[in-house]
């Protein structure tokens, strides 16, 4: 648990180091880079189009994994905007309240439905 928790905290201090310098770079205005890239219809739209789908999956994980709550689903609208901004604190501090409990970690608030049914 102590190497996932370092490895999230890393990539936490680096997503937001690059995104800074990236808006110093190119601007704030990501979303015409992103589709841009997106819809040139080459090797970046290939990896746009990957990245967005595993957003849209951590997002309905996350979402889940909250019970659906409007919590939950402000996490996941998060996540979807905010990538690893937001999902590498999300999980770290999941690892935390779960007590490093992977069952817990992955499940959120359906460990407890599942402990009560097994």
């Amino acid at each position: 648990m102590t190497t996932l928790r370092v490895f999230l905290a890393l990539s936490t201090v680096l997503i937001y180091a690059i995104s800074l310098y990236a808006a110093q770079k190119q601007g704030i205005n990501w979303p015409a880079v992103y589709f841009g890239d997106l819809l040139n219809m080459d090797w970046r739209s290939q990896f746009n189009f990957d990245f967005l789908v595993h957003l849209l999956l951590l997002a309905t994980w996350i979402s889940w994994r909250e019970g659906l709550t409007p919590k939950g689903l402000a996490y996941g609208f998060l996540s979807i905007f905010m990538g690893g901004m937001f999902g590498f604190p999300y999980l770290l501090i999941a690892t935390y309240h779960a007590k490093g409990d992977a069952r817990k970690i992955l499940l959120g608030v359906h460990a407890q439905n599942q402990q009560a049914t097994a």
